[in-house]
């Protein structure tokens, strides 16, 4: 580990395990030092001020009224309220990252308070036992309305889950056979959701208690010696390993990386240590790396509502489905590819009339505020420094800050007031190619 403790490295890590990266929350990263900052993140404790108490969603409100419990939309919109105020920003967005991971969407289970307790769960069990989430994932009522289990039944297996616990939950396509499949799917037999009880439950004479050959192992396997089959396959943990590195690390990370920390994954026990570990390497703080992960919509309009401190609202739900994101309702059992689709035109687009409409929406005393004038107020570079940190917008390139110095020299530099154009510098900073990008 490297001895070293800079800037450039919090505001990195703060970029990757937080969704905003204030100037205070840098400069209580330096003073704390990166292995007692990574310590905070892991464990859920503030890297400065007191921790946040996440009021109820009944009790927040949203253009002027209180959520509800039982609409999807209110859902949504808490979702995004606790990524921009939760205590615990790294729990959030591994929270965000299983939903991904064990894609399931509402359009298909249809009830608001099984998606809600599948989200609880992620969250319980974000930095927690893989094999525990995987176990816990396969009873779960919405998961198992998504991929049918209730027709998983002995003599005639639905091979939905079965298929997917290996190739997109565990093992990744290749790591396992058709045969594989059908005879997991057997193991998996026998439990349904009960509608009507609101409730899981195991109806034995719908199980197939057979022998069966799984992944080279053959025993009378069941929902829970299946899975320790899936945990004792080599190819679980570069699968996982590779997953945090591009959600975490970089787009593509190199394969002698996904090596290390599949090492790692395989030796630890929770994934906050995998991630104590990752955040504490040198090979995490490499610049080459900085500012190459596209930010999912979700990231993005949560860490400009923090930044800023807007009040939620429903609005934005539809600002993110334009995006090309909605919480709640990925698109098919694999999850947003995310990437280079995060920024086609039409989500671009989507980003840029955000950008109009936020600049639009914040007050005229935050323009005016001591914390947005710069000492120099004649001076572009000062505007341009003082407010890309407020906004979040670390490590602006050469070509980014001479267009935004420019057109703040050009708009309100030498006026003595122009909220005007103010207002076009916020948004261009919201748009510009670092802004997409974390």
């Amino acid at each position: 580990m490297g001895e070293l403790w800079t800037e450039n490295e919090a505001v990195h890590l703060l970029s990757r395990a937080t969704f905003h990266v204030s100037p205070e929350d840098v400069q209580a990263a330096l003073a704390l030092g990166k292995e007692e900052t990574v310590r905070r993140l892991i464990a859920g404790e503030p890297i400065h001020g007191e921790k946040v108490q996440l009021p109820p969603i009944e009790e927040v409100m949203a253009d002027g009224k209180e959520l509800k419990a039982d609409n999807i939309t209110d859902h949504q919109t808490y979702w995004l309220y606790r990524m921009t105020v939760s205590g615990e920003p790294l729990a959030e967005k591994m929270t965000l990252f299983w939903h991904n991971h064990f894609a399931t969407s509402y359009r298909k289970v249809g009830y608001t308070e099984l998606i809600r307790n599948q989200n609880d769960l992620f969250r319980s069990l974000a930095l927690g036992n893989f094999r525990k989430l995987v176990l816990q994932v396969g009873q779960d009522p919405a998961m198992m309305l998504w991929l049918d289990s209730n027709n998983n039944r002995k003599g005639t297996p639905n091979e939905n889950y079965a298929r997917e616990v290996m190739e997109l939950f565990t093992l990744g396509i290749g790591n396992y056979t058709e045969e594989d499949v059908q005879e997991a799917a057997r193991a998996f037999t026998g439990w349904h959701y009960d509608r009507k009880e609101a409730k899981v439950q195991f109806y034995k004479k719908n199980h197939d208690d057979g022998l069966k050959l799984v992944l080279g192992e053959t025993g009378n396997f069941n929902e829970q010696t299946v899975v320790d089959v899936l945990f004792r396959q080599e190819a679980l943990a570069p699968y996982m390993a590779r997953k945090l590195l591009e959600y975490f690390g970089t787009a593509s990370p190199p394969e002698a990386w996904v090596n290390e920390v599949a090492a790692d994954f395989a030796a630890k026990e929770t994934i906050g240590e995998v991630l104590q570990s990752l955040f504490l390497s040198d090979e995490f703080y490499k610049p080459e790396y900085r500012l190459t992960i596209v930010k999912s919509p979700a990231e993005y309009v949560a860490g400009i509502i923090k930044a800023l401190d807007l009040p939620i609202s429903k609005s934005f739900m539809n600002t993110m489905r334009k995006m090309g994101q909605e919480l709640y309702m990925p698109p098919d059992v694999n999850g947003w590819e995310g990437g280079a689709d995060w920024l086609i035109a039409s989500s671009l687009l989507a980003r840029s009339q955000f950008a109009e409409s936020i600049a639009s929406r914040v007050k005229n005393a935050m323009y005016q505020s001591e914390a947005y004038t710069p000492v120099r107020k004649d001076n572009a570079e000062a505007w341009i420094d003082l407010w890309s940190r407020n906004t979040g917008l670390w490590g602006l390139g050469e070509r980014s800050r001479s267009v935004l110095a420019k057109y703040a020299d050009d708009t309100f530099v030498h006026a003595s007031s122009n909220i005007s154009g103010m207002r076009g510098l916020l948004q261009l900073m919201l748009v510009c190619p670092e802004a997409q990008m974390k």
